[in-house]
């Protein structure tokens, strides 16, 4: 049988630190790039070989991130280790034949789907994005093992203080905690932390680059608009496109100019108590032919109608361009921001009035953009959102610095 050797000199010192804790529950807060995603992956395979053959679990939000983040870091650690592993894409059953070691890759959007046999320990990517319930069902099935080296492992970057900073702070669970900042991984090209600091306010800065616990879902979502600022007049060229949210109350369809690094608005068609083949129309016989950018949801077939609004688009003539799934409301309010912040979002003087008045008054309420509280809100800045989201997401680069 093999066994597995960990070079910890690789460590950067936070991850060496998390590596050490004695703690059952091990937290591992940290800034994009500060290392997180590639410790985990390196835990899960050490706890396989501890604990073989009794099981375990990694999980992540979804099986998107699983394959955005887990599973390229978990195939660049078996190619330099010479590993002999199988994964199961279908039961999502990772097996290391060197030791017998096994373990489940898993999602958090279904925490019903996490329960099942026993585990000897149990780790979760970004838990702060996940409800508590999937904290709650792993932790659960940890009951199996050798001794007192169960345990459950935490990795990822605070946005709100939730039941992740509650743990965190907690007295009455046997939990240790470390932080890791983006600027202490010295694997990073120096422009990497500096083209992130530009872009972010700096409660972004406190959570996504020094791993702080900052509530980031509370206040006004796009802090960084200014009148004085953005609202102008520009005379660059561009690519007329529009961003377009799908409601009964206000359709909306936001026009703007695509540049090379910068959005500009200069338009936008609201329709009260509407639908997709009316704006469709008002869009057409304005700005015939453009691409357009709408809510990804929109590509599924409506009860109200035998074709999916993207359908409905496409037939009047429009380029339909869409990610498969929406994004994350905090990945969409951060692209905006960080497009505010650089001045690369404007608007043109007396028009979009809809989007500028979302800019200074959407805020948070319980965790979400507020859409209930002044109804007629949020539909502007969806539309212009999801058209900002597809083409200036804020990137999260995984890297990846230590080797087995």
């Amino acid at each position: 049988m093999s066994r597995v050797t960990i070079d910890s000199k690789k460590f950067l010192p936070h991850q060496l630190q998390w590596w050490e804790l004695p703690n059952f529950i091990k937290l591992l807060v940290g800034g994009f790039g500060s290392g997180k995603t590639f410790i985990a992956v390196l835990r899960a395979i050490y706890l396989s070989y501890i604990h073989r053959p009794v099981p375990g679990i990694l999980i992540s939000k979804t099986y998107q991130m699983l394959k955005r983040t887990i599973i390229p870091t978990l195939n660049e650690v078996i190619n330099k280790s010479g590993l002999n592993v199988t994964y199961h894409k279908t039961d999502h059953e990772v097996t290391i034949h060197n030791w017998n070691g096994k373990f489940w890759l898993a999602s958090g959007d279904d925490p019903d789907s996490l329960r099942g046999p026993n585990l000897a320990w149990a780790g979760i990517d970004e838990p702060f994005i996940q409800k508590k319930e999937v904290f709650d069902i792993a932790l659960s099935r940890i009951r199996a093992g050798v001794g007192d080296k169960r345990e459950m492992f935490l990795t990822g970057t605070p946005e709100e203080l939730n039941w992740g900073y509650d743990l965190a702070m907690s007295d009455e669970v046997d939990i240790g905690y470390v932080v890791g900042k983006t600027k202490d991984n010295i694997h990073l090209g120096e422009d990497y932390y500096k083209s992130l600091s530009a872009a972010y306010t700096d409660e972004m800065r406190a959570a996504y680059l020094d791993g702080e616990f900052v509530n980031l879902k509370q206040g006004r979502a796009y802090k960084a608009f200014n009148r004085d600022r953005h609202i102008k007049h520009s005379e660059g060229k561009g690519e007329i496109c529009a961003g377009i949210d799908f409601n009964v109350d206000y359709m909306t369809a936001e026009v703007f100019i695509l540049g090379n690094g910068w959005i500009h608005f200069i338009d936008e068609i609201r329709l009260g108590f509407s639908n997709t083949f009316e704006l469709a129309e008002k869009l057409r016989h304005k700005y015939p032919g453009i691409r357009v950018f709408p809510d990804p949801s929109g590509s599924g077939r409506r009860t109200s109608a035998n074709k999916s609004d993207h359908q409905i688009l496409r037939d009047a003539g429009f380029t339909v361009i869409s990610k498969s799934k929406a994004p994350a409301v905090m990945d969409r309010v951060n692209a905006v921001n960080s497009l505010l912040i650089q001045d690369r979002l404007t608007i043109e003087p007396g028009k979009c009035e809809w989007l500028v008045r979302d800019f200074e008054r959407v805020v948070f309420k319980s965790g979400d953009l507020d859409k209930t509280t002044e109804p007629e809100l949020t539909h502007a800045s969806d539309g212009g959102g999801y058209a900002i989201d597809y083409n200036f997401p804020v990137r999260k680069r995984t890297i990846q610095n230590v080797r087995v």
